[in-house]
């Protein structure tokens, strides 16, 4: 194994870490909403809001949205990170 798997281990670690601290962040959330609140949402681990949220659980989707958005732009920073690895692997200096 070469330099380049660690390099790409790390866009690995970054898309697992981004996945794992959405899932934390939603299941806290989720355990933090009445139960007849809970009992609207998907199953888990998504946990996904009804399409037209209740004024009680707007908070929550909101909460859905954001981390979606941070974990996908975890993702493209770990993808154009793989790009740069591939980059330096064919031999551009």
């Amino acid at each position: 194994m070469g330099p380049e798997f660690s390099l790409v281990m790390v866009a690995a670690f970054l898309i697992m870490g981004a996945r794992n601290w959405r899932h934390r962040k939603i299941r806290r959330a989720v355990r933090d909403l009445p139960t007849m609140m809970q009992r609207e949402l998907s199953d888990a681990p998504e946990f996904l809001p009804p399409e037209a949220p209740p004024k009680e659980l707007e908070p929550f989707a909101a909460l859905h949205r954001r981390t979606g958005r941070i974990e996908k732009t975890i993702w493209g920073l770990a993808i154009l990170w793989m790009a740069y690895v591939a980059y330096l692997a064919l031999g551009a200096t």
